[in-house]
């Protein structure tokens, strides 16, 4: 049976799935983003991952990457949200140890990939993919193809969308995802009420239970997420906007709120027949990084 790695390479957590040619998962391992944050703590444990699965005969490796990279070359320029990964060749040296192919896009473009071809934009020839977590991915499909500007997916997350608000990861002020990760959640939580919780989904459930400031947080959060989204629907004139990651857990609680921005805010026409969904897979990123590899191999 021939099977493809796929890595979905996250703030959090990184997780790899062995998968089969028709988007099946047959193994998966998930890591902490932390332990793996160097790069040679990263590349040793790939290396080990193939060695320790090789009954699995896998012909490639897809990865889906947190940040800009080079998708001919497999060179990371550099990752937004993880210091330490400027400029390094990370197909290349992949490619050495392990003599597999390997093919690197950004993680919201493999996302895009596995929703287009099994879940929820299925049929659909134009869409908007929002990867909501640490930071805000994102990435287009038109007529079943990533858009891609010739090194790396669309940077929807840094957008800005204010001249005032502190710096972001990419280096500029004010980007979209700078209203919308997980720690502005948390922060914005704090802020308003003194109290600080653990994870976004905490202030969820507060806010499903009535509390005030959570059910402020969550507006706020809709607010900016729906102008910066209004924009991307004037220009795209998507069927459907799909969302994923940990933060859009939180997404039947937002998305009245979020409509309400949009429908006020973009052009009717674009309006009128979009659709607001939740990603259907539940490994969405590991199995786009799987297709990724393996509508690439052979080209």
């Amino acid at each position: 049976m021939k099977t493809f790695l796929g890595i979905d390479w996250g703030g959090t957590y990184i997780k790899a799935g062995i998968v089969d040619t028709k988007g099946r998962i047959v193994k998966k391992i998930s890591y902490s983003s932390d332990k793996l944050k160097q790069k040679r703590v990263f590349v040793s444990e790939i290396v080990s991952l193939i060695k320790k699965h090789r009954d699995f005969k896998i012909s490639a490796i897809g990865i889906g990457a947190p940040g800009i990279v080079d998708t001919n070359k497999g060179f990371i320029y550099y990752l937004p949200n993880i210091p330490g990964w400027k400029n390094y060749p990370l197909g290349n040296i992949l490619k050495d140890k392990l003599r597999l192919p390997v093919f690197l896009n950004n993680d919201a473009s493999v996302f895009a990939l596995a929703e287009a071809r099994l879940g929820a934009a299925r049929a659909k020839s134009r869409a908007i993919f929002l990867t909501l977590g640490t930071g805000l991915g994102g990435a287009v499909i038109i007529d079943g193809h990533v858009l891609n500007t010739g090194i790396s997916a669309l940077e929807l997350g840094h957008v800005p969308i204010s001249l005032t608000q502190q710096q972001c990861g990419c280096g500029g002020r004010g980007c979209i995802q700078t209203f919308t990760g997980n720690k502005y959640l948390l922060k914005r939580y704090k802020e308003l009420t003194k109290n600080s919780v653990k994870e976004v989904k905490d202030i969820f459930y507060k806010a499903l239970e009535g509390q005030k400031e959570a059910i402020s947080v969550w507006k706020e959060f809709s607010l900016h997420l729906g102008m910066f989204l209004s924009g991307m629907v004037n220009i795209f004139n998507p069927e459907v906007v799909i969302f994923g990651g940990g933060v859009s857990g939180a997404f039947s609680l937002f998305k009245p709120y979020l409509w309400a921005v949009i429908k006020k805010q973009a052009m009717w026409p674009q309006v009128k027949n979009l659709k607001l969904v939740k990603a259907k897979l539940k490994d969405s990123g590991i199995i786009g990084a799987a297709f990724l590899a393996k509508e690439n191999i052979g080209k």
